[in-house]
C-alpha cells in the first residue's frame, strides 16, 4: 500500500489511500475512521504521517475532526448562495428543508465599538442590541452568528423570540423595514479556541467568516453580522454569468 522508498512522500501515498476508501463507498458520508494509531499500524507508518494526512484532508473538505469524538468523513454540504440574491442563512435552511435549530446564546445592550459603528454608520455613543446565536443541523452545530442592530430603530427588541423566528422576518415583518441590499465578505481562516467550543470541531479546523450589512431602500445599515460556518456543513456557491 506504502511504497517507503518511492519518489512520492509517504503523507500523500496515505492521504490517497484514505481517498480510495471515501471514493470506493467503503468508508461512507459522516462515517467515523479508525483511529489515528490504528491507521498508521494498518499502513505501517508514523502516526505523525498519518496525522499530516488527515490534516490535509481537512484542508480540503473530505473529512472533519470533532472534538472529542474523532475523524468524520464529510457528509452532504447545504449550499448557500454566495452572490445571487440577498437570503439569509436560516432562509436557506427553510429552502433547502432542512432540520434546523437556533439556539438564543444572548442578547444584551452595549455602545457600539469602533468596527460596527462604522458599520452601522453610528455616533460613537450609539447604542446597539448585540445577538448571539448558534444553529444546528439535526443537532450538529453548523454556524454562529452575532448580529448588531441601532437600538434606536427597534424599540422592544428584546420581546422577539429568536429562537422560532428569522431575523430578516422580524426587521420585516414586526418592524416595517425593507430590506433591499446587502454587502457581504467571507474570509477562509483556522478556528480559534472560543469558535471551535461553539462549533464542537477541533481548534484550528479551516472555517468560513462572515461579515454582512444590510441596508433600506434608502441606503440606511440596518443590522451587521459576524458569521461562523462549518465548512464540513455547509458550501458556499455562486452562479455567474460571462459579459460580452
Amino acid at each position: 500500500m506504502i511504497e517507503k522508498t518511492g519518489p512520492e512522500p509517504i503523507y500523500i501515498q496515505a492521504k490517497n489511500w484514505i481517498r480510495g476508501k471515501i471514493a470506493s463507498g467503503e468508508w461512507k458520508a459522516k462515517e467515523k475512521l479508525p483511529s489515528e494509531s490504528d491507521l498508521a499500524a494498518t499502513l505501517g507508518i508514523s502516526r505523525g504521517t498519518i496525522k499530516q494526512a488527515i490534516k490535509q484532508l481537512i484542508t480540503e473538505g473530505i473529512l472533519v475532526q470533532i472534538h472529542g469524538k474523532g475523524t468524520f468523513v464529510v457528509g452532504e454540504q447545504m449550499e448557500y448562495p454566495l452572490a445571487e440574491r440577498l437570503i439569509s442563512i436560516a432562509e436557506t435552511m427553510i429552502e433547502s428543508h432542512k432540520d434546523f435549530t437556533t439556539r438564543l446564546l444572548g442578547l444584551e445592550t452595549s455602545p457600539a465599538d469602533q468596527t460596527v459603528s462604522r458599520f452601522l454608520e453610528l455616533d460613537p455613543s450609539g447604542q446597539v442590541y448585540h445577538l448571539k446565536r448558534l444553529r444546528f443541523i439535526e443537532d450538529t452545530p453548523v454556524v454562529f452568528l452575532e448580529n448588531f442592530l441601532p437600538k434606536q430603530l427597534f424599540p422592544g427588541f428584546e420581546q422577539n423570540n429568536f429562537e422560532e423566528k428569522t431575523l430578516f422576518s422580524i426587521i420585516e415583518d414586526r418592524y416595517k423595514l425593507r430590506i433591499s441590499w446587502g454587502k457581504r465578505s467571507f474570509l477562509g481562516k483556522g478556528a480559534d479556541e472560543k469558535i471551535a467550543e461553539m462549533l464542537q470541531i477541533d481548534k484550528g479546523t479551516p472555517i468560513t467568516f462572515l461579515e454582512q450589512t444590510i441596508y433600506t431602500e434608502d441606503n440606511v445599515p440596518i443590522e451587521y453580522s459576524k458569521v461562523w460556518l462549518r465548512n464540513d456543513q455547509i458550501k458556499l456557491t455562486s452562479i455567474l454569468k460571462r459579459t460580452q
